[in-house]
Parts: structure tokens; C-alpha cells; sequence
């Protein structure tokens, strides 16, 4: 009897190492990767190149797709709808997990109860770009020029409560000055406007604003982050350039639905983490004056609580109104 119980449990334990090795391992087959922003912006370049490398990591293509919208809350809601088996991840934003929250907005998610945290992907400053008919070649002289000229300019942004909006209306408010905000569905759909002279200003990333300053059908004023981009060495920060204390960068995140199993969002992780690690990728990023930022999952949901509360706080104390 006991030989046969043995051989029994023996029986088991190769029958189930055999199932094990036989079943095959994260991902089986494509997965895709959603980025909430249209083509051509900083976030979709950035979340391209990161999806493309975690899909040859992984041996598995990462199919992008972009889903635009309501400053990424459309994209952002189809993944916080999706089943949680590792097959949608998101390319997320500071506007949809932290600014539009922040707002108040009644969201059809809750970025925190319907979103898995992955990491956080990368950080981005923005360049604030005039178009050289506006007569001013510093911050100091456009400040002026806005005050001279109350509702008469004009901003640019991504969208009504995005990360661009919130730039320009903290520009407003800090500068005290009174010019108009015109929302699209995407920094690259308002670049076209711009430089045609229909748009005086806005607030937009180096993969937008580098190709136009380059070529001087925009003019670049001041970067918007607490160090002078990398590639624009010579235009200085909104601080250096005449007003104090504005500082403003938008983020980057690799969520999943909720609900993920943890042992995928741990490969998830480890995964991102050796796609920023390749020198390819972090000059990709550098060129759209992007930063890799990994983080743990922990640690990404510790950090949009907290940026939740600063933009809250901000719109509070910049009495900013979403339109």
C-alpha cells in the first residue's frame, strides 16, 4: 500500500510539472498597447518606442494603438474596461490619472480603482513656442504684450484639461495675464494651425515644437521645466526667463485593468524596466526631451496620489477653471 500511495503522489508530480512545462508562458500571442493621444506627439512617440522594445523583449508584437480623446480619457477608460489578462496595457498621462481627477471631473473611471499601476514610464517638459508674428522675443516682452493686449492672444492645447491646457492656464494665472484658451484634440493636429499664424502661442513638447523652431517658423521662449531641455540648451526655463516658481512637466505611466494578476504586472515591470535600459530607446526618448522614470508599482500609486493633491491644490490656488 505505501509503495502504491508513493507511486501515486510520484504520478501526481510528473503529471503536474509536465502540465507546468507544457503551458505556455506570458504573452501567447499579441498585445495591445493603447496610447490615448493621436499620432505624432510626445506621447505617442514615447509610448511607441517603449512598446515596440518590451514587445521584442518579450517575443510578442505590441500592437499600438492609438485611442484620442478628452484629453486620454477614451483610451484611458478602454483599458480600465478591458479584461485583466495582460493582453491591453496603457501608455498613460498626467491628464487623464492626475489633472482631470484633480479638476473634479466626473470620470467613467477611477484611476486608482479601475487601473493596475505598473510603473511610471517617463517625465517630459514642455517648450512654450510663439509664432513669429507676435511681437515678442522674450517672456518678459510676451507678459507685456498679453497685458497690453487683455483677450486678445491666443494658446493652444491638447485638449480641454489636458496637461498643455493646464500649462497655459498656470501661465495665466501666475503671469496675470488674459489670453485665450483654443483646445484640440492633439498637440500635433494644432501645429499645422500655428504655424499658419492662426495660433499665437501654446505650450507643446520637442517633438512637436523642434522641427518648426529649427526651420524659425515658431520661436521658442522658455522650456517649462526646473533645468533647460537638453536640446534646447540656449532658451532658458520659465523661471530663468522672468517668472519665478513656474515649473511645470508632464508624465508618463504603464498601467494595466485592475485586477491584473500580480505575477504579470511583475513581469510587466521587469520588462520596462530592461526596455529603458537600451541605449536606443533612452536617445529616442532624449530626442523628444523625454526622461525614463521607472519606478515600482507601489511607488507609481503613491506618486499620482500625490500629484493628484498638488494639481488639486494648484487649480485651488490658481482659481483655474476647466471650460
Amino acid at each position: 500500500m505505501v509503495r502504491f500511495w508513493q507511486g501515486w503522489w510520484l504520478f501526481v508530480a510528473l503529471t503536474g510539472v509536465c502540465v507546468a512545462a507544457d503551458t505556455p508562458a506570458y504573452p501567447r500571442r499579441s498585445v495591445t498597447f493603447i496610447v490615448p493621444f493621436p499620432p505624432g506627439a510626445a506621447t505617442d512617440i514615447l509610448g511607441r518606442t517603449v512598446g515596440r522594445r518590451m514587445g521584442e523583449l518579450l517575443g510578442q508584437q505590441f500592437v499600438i494603438l492609438n485611442q484620442a480623446g478628452a484629453a486620454g480619457v477614451i483610451g484611458t477608460d478602454a483599458v480600465a474596461r478591458a479584461a485583466p489578462d495582460g493582453y491591453t496595457l496603457l501608455w498613460g498621462s498626467s491628464s487623464a490619472l492626475a489633472i482631470l481627477p484633480a479638476f473634479g471631473r466626473k470620470l467613467p473611471f477611477d484611476p486608482l480603482r479601475d487601473l493596475a499601476p505598473v510603473s511610471l514610464g517617463a517625465k517630459i517638459g514642455y517648450i512654450l513656442v510663439v509664432h513669429p508674428s507676435v511681437p515678442a522675443k522674450n517672456l518678459k516682452e510676451l507678459i507685456a504684450l498679453a497685458k497690453a493686449r487683455p483677450g486678445k492672444l491666443n494658446f493652444a492645447s491638447a485638449g480641454t484639461g489636458g496637461s498643455s491646457h493646464f500649462a497655459g492656464e498656470l501661465f495665466k494665472s501666475m503671469a496675470k495675464i488674459d489670453i485665450v484658451h483654443i483646445p484640440y484634440k492633439g498637440t500635433a493636429l494644432f501645429a499645422t494651425d500655428m504655424v499658419a499664424g492662426q495660433i499665437d502661442l501654446a505650450f507643446a513638447g520637442v517633438a512637436t515644437t523642434l522641427p518648426f523652431t529649427s526651420s524659425n517658423r515658431l520661436r521658442a521662449l522658455a522650456s517649462t521645466g526646473t533645468v533647460r531641455a537638453e536640446l534646447y540648451p540656449d532658451v532658458p526655463t520659465m523661471a530663468e526667463a522672468g517668472l519665478p516658481g513656474y515649473e511645470f512637466t508632464q508624465w508618463y505611466a504603464l498601467l494595466a485593468p485592475a485586477k491584473t494578476p500580480p505575477e504579470l504586472i511583475a513581469q510587466l515591470n521587469a520588462t520596462y524596466r530592461k526596455a529603458v535600459d537600451d541605449p536606443e530607446v533612452r536617445k529616442r526618448m532624449t530626442a523628444e526631451g523625454g526622461l525614463a522614470t521607472p519606478s515600482t508599482p507601489e511607488e507609481l500609486t503613491a506618486f499620482i496620489r500625490a500629484e493628484t493633491a498638488k494639481f488639486e491644490k494648484m487649480i485651488k490656488e490658481a482659481g483655474i477653471k476647466p471650460e
